[in-house]
């Protein structure tokens, strides 16, 4: 442009643009996480599916978020969701109306024939989302919604809820059938028969389903979550009556079943107290029978005991009565002995040692008697001539000697045939 003429910058300008111009007609940039269908002006369509760049030659794009976020909770949405409202209003079997929240994903189909597919029926991303897949969420909620009441879905029925809701938004409707029932009408006491739609189930036990919008163009649930749940002030004051009179009841049961157990546990008390009292009565029972036959075991082997004693004392007083029959033999034996020996003894010498023996007590006792007498008389007066006193004495002891010798039978001769050395 440094010294060229105006002309000449114009016409290089216009050039530039033009090619940018056909640039962008004719090349297209697909970003991640997207698809999109290019419609060429032939009328023939094309869809990218990978990240890049494609050839569009001057033909219509409409770019598609590979999964599609809708949004029903309470909370403002995010910016990764698709497209969002505010809960899905449903209304239960008994009439009750309520609000669910919540959030699903879809994942759009990965095949080209499909794609194409919804893109000819729908237009749009935004097609897809208001005109297919809101339109099934709200009516598989109210279906299942339809399945249950209001207490049921507020109390015992949350988990089956989702679940039943999912299947039938993924899957395709439930095919129904009506039933039968007869309630108690609360506040009047009358008994209503109405029919209420439940599931028909098939021969293999699984729910039959009608053919789903969402399968017909390949389109799945990648997640589905409920987060919170609005019932009708009627409804939840009816709930709350309900749950009031319930707990009533619980309690009362509860009340009756606790005084039942405490009966039974007061009589099962009873009889282990009997039980104790008697087991404990067996113990002692028991106790003093082992006493007992422990005393008669000890009394019987103190018996023997004293058995064994007094036949060893009889047999020791046996052989005592022997030993001393013994020594009675013995000692007759000896004493016939000694006295035999003593009669030989005496037969042989005429008993000379014992005589000796007596005639020498004698004479010691005759000494020692004689010698105390006075043989000589102080006073001496003459009676005659030739008369003396030891005369008289010594006859006197000589007939004494002759006298003792007499009685002792003692002969002091020597006998004849023997001879003296």
């Amino acid at each position: 442009m440094f010294g060229m003429s105006k002309g000449k910058v114009a016409f290089f300008g216009s050039m530039l643009l033009l090619i940018i111009i056909f640039f962008s007609c004719t090349i297209g940039i697909n970003d991640a996480g997207q698809r999109t269908v290019v419609q060429y002006p032939n009328g023939s369509l094309f869809v990218k599916f990978a990240p890049g760049w494609y050839l569009k030659f001057f033909g219509k794009t409409d770019p598609y978020n590979d999964v599609l976020t809708l949004d029903f909770g309470k909370q403002k949405p995010g910016e990764e969701v698709t497209f969002a409202q505010h809960g899905v209003t449903v209304r239960y079997q008994d009439g009750g109306n309520g609000t669910i929240y919540g959030k699903a994903r879809f994942n759009l189909p990965n095949d080209e024939a499909s794609m194409i597919k919804l893109h000819k029926a729908l237009r749009s991303a935004v097609g897809v989302s208001e005109k297919l897949i809101k339109p099934v969420v709200e009516e598989g909620m109210n279906l299942t919604a339809g399945l249950m009441s209001s207490e049921e879905a507020y109390a015992e029925k949350r988990a089956i809820f989702t679940q039943w809701a999912q299947q039938q938004i993924g899957k395709g409707k439930f095919q129904t059938e009506l039933k039968i029932t007869t309630d108690v009408e609360e506040g009047t006491g009358k008994r209503v028969t109405k029919n209420i739609p439940v599931i028909k189930y098939g021969e293999n036990g699984f729910p039959i389903q009608l053919e789903s919008d969402l399968e017909e163009y390949s389109i799945t649930i990648s997640g589905f979550q409920i987060t919170d749940w609005d019932f009708e002030e009627k409804t939840l004051e009816q709930i709350s009556r309900k749950r009031q009179a319930t707990m009533a009841i619980i309690t009362a049961k509860a009340d009756a079943e606790r005084a039942i157990q405490e009966a039974i546990t007061a009589e099962q008390e009873g009889k282990r107290n009997v039980m104790t009292a008697k087991y404990a009565k067996e113990v002692e029972k028991e106790r003093a029978i082992v006493t007992a036959q422990q005393q008669k075991e000890v009394a019987v082997i103190a018996a023997k005991q004293k058995v064994d004693v007094a036949e060893q004392e009889k047999l020791e007083a046996e052989q005592k009565k022997f030993t001393a029959e013994q020594y009675k033999q013995e000692q007759i034996l000896r004493g016939e002995g000694e006295g035999e020996y003593k009669r030989l003894v005496m037969e042989a010498d005429g008993a000379l040692a014992q005589k000796l023996e007596t005639f020498k007590f004698v004479m010691a006792k005759f000494a020692e008697e004689f010698g105390k007498q006075k043989w000589v008389p102080d006073i001496q007066m003459n009676t005659g001539a030739g008369t003396t006193g030891g005369n008289e004495v010594s006859n006197f002891m000589n007939l004494f000697m002759v006298q003792m010798l007499k009685n002792l039978q003692l002969d002091m001769g020597i006998p004849s045939g023997r001879q003296t050395n």
